[in-house]
């Protein structure tokens, strides 16, 4: 039998480049686990620890990541997947599959079943498309490590305020999914686990919204990385969730012992060395790019009826750039503006004091005071 695993990534979460020259978006935890769980040694040990009933029945001698290309029109709603493919123990020819579906999202997701149903019925439907007999069971697994506690709801308790649930309740679609919450896992309950990259990307995540307690357990973190890869990809998470520089990194890494810190003090050195020379390349394009958003908030003050599309052409900015201004503008919150505009548009470009007074001015005067 065949063990499929899909991993689905939906952040919320923004982390822009080291140096770069416009805000790049990208979402750190979406990424990370994608990289984490493209380790088939990761995969097994996931399986091993949260769910031991199915790695029991599951060969992982034959686990083999999968090409997932010819869904990916299908699945246009979700931005990124990971199969798997694993015999069953036993070798008794049928197929069966494990959709893992990670959900990382600012609040809790009311319709998380909905999505991982889309999930479910798109795999049976690539089966029958390919004419497999007979159809492989998907079996979905989510974890979640966003900050406020959580307990997805099933189909069918999405309509339980249905005035007519009872009624309807038989004809209603219905699974289970395997649920963890990195919230809840204990710090000292991952430490028992053995030394491992499994367990330095799950204590990581279970961290997530903790970054101090990150770096009080940043020793057995970067102990668990084998390779000069994973201390990357433990560094890039980090760097994006615990809001940390490069430098200011390497700093708190000077007085901690641990195995790995050459290696990792190493590629932290040679992440700032990026930063500075592409610093130096695109400092004109920096310039250019601030230029263009002073621009953009000025001629929302003296032309405010003018849509997105308008405002777009005038300052050469993106469509997406310039709607969400308006978006955040509307809310006539100066506040709520301000941050915006300085840890959104303006992240990682330096502002002189000038700036920061035109910035101000410009803020009020867009938040309608």
């Amino acid at each position: 039998m065949f063990l499929k695993v899909f991993c689905i990534f939906m952040g919320v979460r923004t982390l822009c480049m080291i140096m770069p020259s416009k805000p790049k978006i990208h979402q750190p935890d979406d990424r990370f686990f994608k990289s984490v769980m493209s380790d088939p040694e990761v995969v097994k040990a996931y399986l091993q620890h949260f769910y031991p009933e199915i790695a029991g029945i599951a060969d992982f001698s034959t686990l083999q990541q999968q090409n997932t290309q010819s869904m990916r029109p299908n699945l246009k709603l979700f931005s990124a997947d990971v199969v798997y493919r694993c015999r069953l123990k036993g070798g008794s020819g049928e197929h069966f599959h494990f959709c893992l579906l990670f959900e990382h999202k600012s609040e809790p997701d009311e319709h998380v079943a909905v999505q991982i149903g889309l999930y479910i019925f798109l795999l049976l439907r690539e089966q029958i498309k390919a004419s497999k007999q007979p159809l492989e069971p998907v079996l979905p697994l989510l974890f979640y490590n966003g900050k406020a506690t959580w307990q997805p709801k099933r189909i069918r308790e999405i309509f339980k305020v249905h005035p007519s649930y009872e009624v309807l309740k038989p004809y209603l679609p219905d699974f289970r999914f395997l649920f963890e919450d990195a919230h809840r896992l204990p710090p000292e309950e991952l430490l028992k686990l053995d030394l491992s990259y499994f367990r330095s990307t799950v204590l990581s995540m279970a961290l997530r919204h903790k970054p101090d307690l990150i770096f009080e357990y940043i020793e057995v973190i970067f102990e668990g990385a084998e390779d000069s890869d994973q201390v990357l990809s433990i560094i890039t998470y980090i760097l994006g969730v615990a809001e940390r520089s490069p430098k200011r990194f390497l700093e708190e890494l000077e007085n901690t012992e641990f195995t790995t810190k050459p290696n990792v003090m190493s590629t932290l050195e040679q992440l700032l060395e990026m930063g500075r020379e592409e610093g130096r390349e695109e400092g004109l394009d920096k310039g250019m790019y601030k230029k263009s958003i002073f621009n953009l908030l000025k001629t929302a003050v003296h032309f405010p009826d003018w849509p997105a599309k308008k405002l777009a052409d005038f300052t050469e900015l993106s469509m997406e750039v310039v709607a969400t201004f308006l978006s955040v503008k509307s809310q006539g919150d100066s506040a709520v503006l301000s941050r915006y505009v300085r840890q959104d548009l303006l992240a990682n470009i330096p502002l002189s004091a000038e700036d920061e007074e035109k910035l101000d001015r410009l803020v009020v005067q867009l938040a309608g005071g």
